[in-house]
């Protein structure tokens, strides 16, 4: 039996996989954005309201996401009908005091 002994060097460059989940760091130019996108769906004669929270950089990232969605959702019909009646990104907004004392954990 023979055994080996050995040396693991590593290069100047070599990054260090993270520890824990803070640890982690995103290098992405745009972060995803939410958006609200409320439509209503015409199947058959029948009308269906949707109200969703979809995530992209841009709105064209949104609509596809959109189609995404409405590709899993109506998946067994041919022709489905869609209207758009708001697409807008959600802002953060820092206006705590509106709902101070209305909810409790």
């Amino acid at each position: 039996m023979q055994y080996y002994i050995g040396l693991i060097t590593y290069p100047v460059n070599v990054s260090i996989m993270a520890e824990t989940w803070e640890d982690v760091t995103w290098d992405e130019s745009q972060p995803l954005r939410e958006w609200v996108v409320e439509y209503t769906v015409s199947v058959s004669g029948e009308i269906n309201h949707h109200l969703s929270i979809l995530y992209g950089e841009d709105l064209v990232d949104v609509q596809r996401s959109l189609l995404h969605e409405l590709r899993k959702t109506y998946i067994e019909n041919e022709r489905i009908d869609v209207t758009v009646h708001r697409m807008q990104e959600i802002k953060d907004t820092l206006e705590a005091e509106f709902f101070e004392g209305c909810f409790t954990p």
